[in-house]
């Protein structure tokens, strides 16, 4: 556990830097920036990138395997571009799991299964559907669509998006979670 609180000094620059890069996203209103939107994108930003980046890192620590954040640029360059064109893209990094796991003075490899990966791919767009229903009772749709956005895009069966290794893993529980993203994005 104590593991899921430890960030390098790089993993919290990527971080905040993806949490940036969302909010500029996400504060267009169709391809008008908006910077009215600004505060509100960075807290429902912030708070959604986070659950569900961190959700990924839980799980996959709580299965016994080492994990932090990683942006990747070309994904995190093309967001931005698309932002300009109205399409929200917020694909701006992953958790990355290592698969070893330090045991009797020795670091082992730990092959992963398909389910594990399932389990840590579906965590993420798990906390956003849950976050989207919060914020749906609550009645603050901006943030409610934030986190069904983020659990639909991220749901999508496209490699290398959690919809993928969900699917792989469970087609049934994929298209439950899968349905219940696009219901949160239309209520």
């Amino acid at each position: 556990m104590n593991e899921f609180f430890y960030f390098d000094k790089k993993e919290i620059i990527e971080i905040l830097l993806a949490i940036f890069i969302l909010t500029f996203i996400f504060s267009f209103d169709g391809i008008k920036f908006n910077p009215n939107l600004l505060f509100i994108s960075f807290i429902g930003v912030g708070l959604s990138f986070l659950v569900h980046e961190l959700t990924h890192k839980y799980a996959a620590i709580k299965l016994g395997y080492h994990a932090r954040f990683r942006i990747y640029l070309p994904s995190t360059l093309l967001s931005i571009i698309l932002a300009f064109t109205g399409v929200k893209l917020a694909a701006p990094g992953w958790v990355e799991i290592y698969p070893y796991k330090f045991k009797d003075w020795l670091y082992r490899r730990l092959k992963y299964s398909v389910e594990e990966i399932g389990k840590i791919a579906l965590a993420g767009p798990l906390s956003n559907i849950i976050l989207s229903f919060i914020f749906l009772l609550a009645g603050i749709d901006f943030l409610k669509f934030i986190n069904a956005w983020i659990a639909f895009f991220n749901l999508l069966p496209i490699p290398p998006l959690d919809g993928s290794k969900v699917l792989h893993w469970s087609i049934g529980g994929w298209a439950f979670f899968f349905i219940l993203s696009i219901i949160l994005l239309i209520v």
